[in-house]
């Protein structure tokens, strides 16, 4: 079980994992074919993949070959575990890192207040858009906006009534 942080502490997070002692022997074949290196990347998608990147797959060596193939199986990998998880958590992901630039901001030397209220209305417009569709963790998405517009006057306070550096 994982967990988000919060700014009233850490709040586990439920994810459904496939149980590791079950017989998947039984299922569809692995993907990948004869053409495919094994790794379930169709030509054609290594190929459309390189054009992306401005290379010209004929003119790669085996090795950059395989190693882009590697890097685009990865990358198919975790965009397929992605789409597995409830988008309800993948935004409260998304503002957790919301917070965490909000607070660099604030910490920068001087404090960079337009950035930051930047991210606060950005943390702000997900969090009110999204709305009760946060489901269990509706409350502590506006919780975290709520911090975030705290330590924002908080730090835009101590740093008015502070007396010139120099």
């Amino acid at each position: 079980m994982s967990s988000l942080w919060t700014p009233d502490g850490e709040r586990p997070v439920r994810r459904e994992r496939p149980d590791p002692t079950a017989d998947t022997t039984s299922g569809p074949p692995p993907a990948g074919g004869p053409d495919d290196g094994g790794d379930g990347v169709p030509p054609e998608v290594l190929r459309q993949a390189a054009e992306a990147m401005g290379l010209d797959l004929d003119a790669l060596d085996e090795q950059d070959r395989d190693q882009l193939r590697a890097e685009l199986a990865e990358m198919m990998r975790v965009r397929s575990e992605l789409a597995d998880q409830p988008a309800a958590e993948v935004l409260v992901n998304h503002v957790q890192r919301f917070f965490d630039l909000v607070l660099i901001y604030l910490e920068a030397e001087p404090p960079r207040f337009a950035e930051a209220a930047t991210v606060i209305e950005g943390l702000r417009g997900l969090v009110e858009g999204v709305g009760d569709r946060f489901g269990q963790y509706t409350e502590v998405t506006h919780q975290v906006v709520a911090q975030a517009q705290m330590l924002f006057v908080q730090v835009k306070e101590r740093r008015e009534g502070a007396p010139p550096a120099g």
